[in-house]
């Protein structure tokens, strides 16, 4: 798990309504991986990562780098729930790991700090 100090990991619920979609969307950072894993699954739902469209298979997780821009269908006619959670992203060592927790942390420091003085 990505681990951060009142940033994550995260872990959410994704409920899409039945014939809706979420429209094209980027995340904000790539030192994390976004897992998605199907939990209802009626059927006839899409997922697009980049230039790559594939269906949702139930037990089948998707990773990505949620920075690649990403949509979501739901064509059926009923609720599909995903489990969304993160991960560091595979490609960043122990070290740069350390660095990255290192920066949230001090930034947080910072932010508190800030927030505490009365200024703007």
């Amino acid at each position: 798990m990505a681990r951060q100090s009142r940033l994550a990991p995260t872990a959410m619920f994704s409920a899409l309504e039945a014939q809706t979609e979420i429209p094209p969307h980027t995340g904000s950072t790539n030192i994390r991986a976004i897992v998605h894993l199907p939990l209802i699954l009626p059927g006839r739902c899409r997922f697009r990562v980049g230039n790559v469209t594939r269906e949702w298979r139930m037990n089948e997780a998707w990773v990505f780098d949620d920075t690649i821009e990403h949509q979501v269908w739901n064509d059926s006619s009923e609720l599909r729930v995903i489990l969304i959670f993160d991960v560091w992203n595979p490609f960043l060592s122990e070290a740069e790991r350390a660095l990255v927790t290192e920066m949230l942390r001090a930034r947080n420091e910072f932010q508190a700090m800030d927030s505490g003085s009365g200024e703007g």
